[in-house]
């Protein structure tokens, strides 16, 4: 199995295509390695797009708004 960021990197571009997607990264959820996709908002459109894992690693939605950078 290829390593988490691997998966990550080859599907990133694809996930940040999503309308509402502000972010991909790498997280725990229940003591397992995880994609996180940070959402503006939680939407039933938006989940249908967002696969339930990638390559064999769970994806877990997290809604954080809008995304800044800092000054």
């Amino acid at each position: 199995m290829p390593s988490i960021g691997e998966v990550k990197r080859r599907h990133e571009a694809k996930l940040l295509g999503v309308k509402g997607v502000v972010g991909v990264g790498v997280g725990l959820r229940d003591g397992r390695e995880c994609i996180t996709v940070l959402v503006r908002e939680r939407h039933p459109a938006l989940q249908r797009e967002i696969p339930a894992d990638l390559e064999g690693y769970p994806t877990y939605v997290e809604v954080v708004g809008d995304v800044r950078a800092r000054r």
